[in-house]
């Protein structure tokens, strides 16, 4: 029996993603007042990534949230989820990936799905940074959903002073467990492959303005589909030798779920457009990892009402009480 029960109108899984991701007056009004201090996190190999921290008097706890790939902390999911769970008293602090969020400028190298060490250790200096001890919950969504499940094999294989201090639970919705199949699901989907494809080349022009010594992208424009620019920028700028190489640093296997030792929650929707539904039927069984297949929720969405609220913030609440 599914626990997800959307009002009608928002059933349908394009209305559900959509939903999720769009930015209403309210996302933008409260974003742009809501009080916070902007922090640079520098990595050990000298990345720099950007937090943004929002601390509540005698928090119950940290809720740090990582966004999608092309999405940001200002993205409409991230900044609802924010709201809800300051008003119920946990201080939030939300991540910016490298190349999100307006960051094009702090580091040179562009990025790319791999990218698990920076991402680690900027978790972890900010669950450093808190001074009491407070438990920590670690959600993301979509490919920030893929960023926290290695992050939680990454803490469970980690010597004591390399694990995150007060990790209690992650949280995992919609995230990509084979993003070769995501890429290629997206890229059937005309509407989502445009939106993504256009999303990405806007992103690598900035990076191409700003570093103009390092990258040109005066050929974007040949490049249809996100699997084609994908295998561009595989061969011209990274380390690995083939797209299949690539895409395998950020697979999750079935040896991969066995390395997970912390308490981990997975959601996703069979009606997800992006990412195939039972790839999640093949996670082996572990007392750490709950999977929870939905039968409608789209990517990321869940939307349970009018006032957007989300059915993972039910899910998170209960595992985190």
């Amino acid at each position: 029996m599914s626990s997800f029960k959307p009002i009608p109108l928002f059933s349908g899984p394009m209305v559900q993603s959509f939903m999720a991701s769009f930015k209403s007056k309210a996302d933008k009004s409260y974003g742009k007042h809501l009080e916070g201090e902007w922090r640079s996190v520098r990595t050990k190999k000298g990345v720099t990534l950007l937090a943004r921290i929002h601390e509540v008097p005698s928090p119950k706890g940290i809720v740090i949230l990582v966004h999608g790939w092309e999405g940001s902390i200002h993205s409409s999911y991230i900044i609802r989820t924010t709201k809800h769970f300051l008003a119920k008293d946990y201080s939030v602090y939300r991540l910016n990936l490298r190349d999100h969020g307006d960051t094009h400028h702090l580091n040179e190298g562009i990025f790319n799905g791999s990218l698990l060490e920076e991402t680690y250790d900027a978790v972890l200096t900010l669950a450093k940074s808190v001074t009491s001890k407070l438990p920590v919950y670690l959600a993301g969504f979509s490919l920030g959903g893929n960023f926290v499940l290695r992050m939680a094999g990454k803490h469970s294989t980690s010597k004591a002073d390399e694990k995150i201090p007060g990790l209690k639970h992650c949280f995992a919705f919609s995230p990509a467990l084979d993003p070769k199949r995501a890429t290629i699901k997206m890229d059937e989907h005309p509407f989502l492959r445009k939106y993504f494809l256009n999303s990405w080349k806007s992103s690598l022009v900035k990076k191409g303005q700003l570093f103009p010594h390092l990258y040109s992208f005066h050929d974007l424009d040949k490049y249809q589909s996100v699997m084609d620019l994908t295998e561009k920028m595989v061969k011209e700028f990274s380390q690995f030798r083939s797209v299949d190489e690539y895409f395998l640093s950020y697979t999750l296997s079935d040896l991969f779920f066995k390395t997970i030792k912390v308490p981990t929650t997975i959601l996703t929707s069979m009606d997800d457009p992006v990412i195939p539904w039972k790839e999640f039927t093949e996670i082996p069984s572990s007392a750490y990892i709950d999977v929870i297949i939905e039968a409608k929720g789209g990517h990321c969405g869940f939307i349970e009402d009018w006032k957007r609220s989300s059915y993972y913030w039910r899910i998170m609440e209960k595992k985190m009480g």
